[in-house]
């Protein structure tokens, strides 16, 4: 229905912008320099350790005159009005742990300090993109302080690939950190256990020279990518979005099957010649034929959003090619019969904006968010003639009313009915385990 809702806005502006104990610690030797002491000669920044921006403006380098302990730390410091907004030194960790949660504690010192400081932590997922951001910018850490240990902690979200621990000061000032240490569930990372399922150079969906290729239509260009083997099986994802939104899928599910991650007419590296109105029933046609041109003669769809709204006029208009059909937050028309009166207003809103815009991108924006408005137009009556096995999903928070949802299960003879409780309209993010053991199980039945 809508664009993978994430806080990246948030977590730019925060990173363009602590308890304290009186005891040491010895950290484990876990190979990351968190106490800064090791450095090449003729580097300014200890080994491991850089500059996460460009930071012009600003000094940032090991020192010896002030530390909390050992030899040296690193200081920080605006040296010019000129300055970027900010500074920020970083340290890379692969995310090969198995854990839940990772903590960042380190002892700082500030003198003068303008707009703040504090520590930060972000993680991304193997497409780099941020899945999980914390900072301590909300606390506006101003001023002049003495050594004090600061920590910050966040949630290892499924999917995690790289892990960012950094120190970041905003404005005029000068900081030092010294003596860091990086914690996995509460232990220090040199004793935390490695995932052996970590792949520290998975494949980038979406983008993967390798597995993508393209169908050539008369008004379009369709690209896809192709993992595993078996029976093929279509991932058709939401509005606005590509074959990335199923990261956390297409590793699972192509353990079984040949999975055929799609980019919708006119959205990730599929393009689109048409000027007019989008329509669900051309992106149906289109996976036809897709499916023709690749000589499939049936597969399994599993659509999310727009793309279950595409499975099910598949399955409607093209029954004789879906054998199995798994939907994930679908509607049959749009409305407040269906979707959420605070989801239309944030669509019409978006879409105010978008028209003000002329760029090529915003155009198709502008078309994507109109068909939400105005389509799909499948009937209850319709859906009921539908033969392929069904199952039906939603998150318990969903965008679509769960009412609709139920009564799409219901209509749909023999179609299975998950909800997932707590998760939203973005479960296969939010419940990726979960959402991938309920879509195998039906698959495998």
């Amino acid at each position: 229905m809508l664009k993978l809702l994430t806080t990246a806005f948030a977590m730019f502006i925060f990173s363009q912008l602590f308890a304290q104990n009186t005891g040491g610690h010895t950290s484990v030797d876990n190979g990351y320099n968190l106490d800064f002491e090791k450095i090449e000669p003729g580097v300014a920044l200890p080994s491991l350790w850089s500059r996460f921006n460009e930071a012009k403006g600003y000094r940032c380098e090991a020192v010896t005159d002030v530390q909390h302990r050992g030899n040296q730390s690193v200081v920080v410091e605006r040296i010019s009005e000129a300055a970027d907004p900010f500074a920020s030194v970083v340290n890379v960790i692969p995310a090969k742990y198995e854990g839940k949660e990772i903590e960042f504690k380190a002892w700082l010192k500030y003198q003068d300090v303008q707009y703040g400081m504090g520590l930060l932590i972000r993680i991304d997922d193997a497409n780099a993109q941020t899945i999980e951001f914390r900072s301590m910018a909300n606390q506006k850490i101003t001023g002049t302080k003495d050594w004090a240990q600061y920590s910050i902690k966040a949630k290892i979200p499924a999917g995690a690939q790289t892990i960012y621990v950094a120190t970041i000061l905003s404005g005029r000032g000068k900081m030092w950190i010294d003596d860091a240490e990086v914690l996995i569930d509460g232990k220090d990372i040199g004793q935390a256990k490695i995932n052996p399922g970590y792949n520290p150079n998975p494949p980038k969906y979406g983008s993967n020279i390798l597995d993508g290729h393209k169908v050539y239509l008369k008004d379009a260009e369709i690209y896809y990518e192709t993992y595993g083997s078996g029976e093929p099986l279509l991932l058709l994802h939401g509005n606005s979005q590509s074959i990335r939104a199923f990261s956390y899928q297409i590793g699972e599910l192509s353990k079984k099957y040949k999975v055929i991650a799609v980019d919708s007419r006119g959205q990730g590296k599929s393009t689109d010649a048409t000027t007019g109105p989008l329509t669900y029933d051309k992106f149906a046609d289109d996976m036809k034929q897709l499916m023709d041109t690749l000589r499939i003669k049936k597969a399994n769809i599993l659509g999310w959003s727009d793309g279950g709204n595409t499975g099910l006029i598949m399955a409607v208009k093209y029954p004789e090619h879906v054998n199995k059909l798994a939907i994930m937050g679908a509607n049959l028309f749009p409305g407040t019969e269906a979707v959420s009166d605070t989801t239309l207003k944030q669509v019409k809103e978006g879409l105010a904006h978008l028209q003000t815009l002329n760029d090529a991108n915003s155009k198709m924006e502008v078309r994507l968010f109109n068909m939400l408005l105005s389509e799909p137009h499948l009937t209850f009556d319709e859906i009921k003639t539908i033969k392929a096995p069904t199952l039906v999903m939603a998150g318990e928070h969903d965008v679509i009313l769960d009412s609709h949802t139920r009564a799409i299960a219901a209509a749909i003879p023999n179609a299975k009915l998950v909800i997932f409780t707590g998760a939203s309209h973005y479960a296969p993010v939010e419940e990726p385990l979960w959402f991938n053991r309920t879509v195998l199980q039906f698959l495998d039945r």
